[in-house]
């Protein structure tokens, strides 16, 4: 018995139908994100406190959590604590260099290094009065090569390290944005 091609087109479009109908049937409730809900919606990020001793660090990391805040879009982030349903304190408390790599014929003029930025965090509830994490600690590390070319007998470190600056205060945002917004 021999089937007609008509009849074998409707059997495969049948089919394909189905098989269509079963794969995209488990995607119709796929949700990007967490289900998990915030309890604020509007934030106040309070001025950057400098305990670490990092000269013009606080222009440069408040600029950052509020840009980190923003692009994040799960909360608004106000100008005032009276607006907002909770406010974000950062204090930066330490800043260090750790030498990671000297020049094979002078070990004490170092090449590479890796600077340490730590701060730490307090979110309170304005409504409540709860506070939702304090004192939370947050680091974040960054390396940096310097050089000395032959007309130079220093190795630029402090220029190294203050165009290491917005990278440090970037990466410092995105892990105090992560652990403010981030559902527990």
């Amino acid at each position: 018995m021999r089937l007609s091609l008509p009849v074998v087109m409707r059997w495969l479009c049948l089919s394909a139908a189905l098989f269509s109908l079963g794969l995209f049937s488990g995607c119709a409730h796929y949700q990007l994100g967490t289900e998990g809900k915030l309890s604020f919606h509007t934030l106040y990020i309070a001025p950057v406190e400098n305990k670490a001793g990092l000269p013009q660090a606080v222009a440069v990391v408040s600029t950052q959590l509020r840009e980190a805040f923003i692009h994040d879009g799960r909360v608004t982030v106000v100008d005032s604590p009276a607006d907002a349903d909770a406010t974000l304190t950062v204090s930066l408390s330490n800043y260090g260099r750790d030498v990671t790599s000297a020049r094979p014929d002078d070990t004490g003029l170092a090449r590479k290094f890796n600077l340490n930025l730590a701060a730490v965090c307090t979110l309170r509830d304005n409504r409540g009065g709860t506070v939702l994490f304090d004192r939370r600690i947050v680091n974040v590390e960054q390396q940096i090569f310097t050089t000395a070319n032959l007309q130079q007998t220093d190795s630029n470190q402090l220029q190294a390290e203050y165009q290491a600056l917005p990278l440090l205060a970037s990466s410092l945002a995105q892990k105090v944005a992560h652990a403010a917004l981030d559902v527990w």
